[in-house]
């Protein structure tokens, strides 16, 4: 990708216990509108990249927002976010 990595999520990758590691997690988002895929780590430490459509463990990837990521499993509708800074840290 050609997009560069904002200053929020390249301080978060460099940082101990900034995601909790046992659940998966949203890094970041990608794409147009129209065609957006979605970077996600696994509880196992793996990283993914999905599109809409795409089957996880959890469920099935409903939708893609600039911020988001919408899965549908057999416990219903399940939305993960990206981080969002600690204000209370700067």
């Amino acid at each position: 990708m050609s997009e560069e990595t904002n200053e929020f999520t390249a301080d978060l990758a460099t940082q101990r216990g900034a995601l909790p590691l046992r659940n998966l997690q949203l890094l970041g988002v990608a794409g147009s509108d129209t065609n957006r895929r979605a970077l996600l780590r696994t509880a196992g430490g793996q990283t993914r990249m999905v599109q809409v459509g795409d089957s996880l463990r959890q469920g099935t990837v409903i939708a893609i927002g600039e911020d988001r990521i919408v899965l549908n499993g057999g416990m219903g509708q399940r939305t993960l976010t990206l981080p969002m800074p600690d204000k209370s840290a700067a």
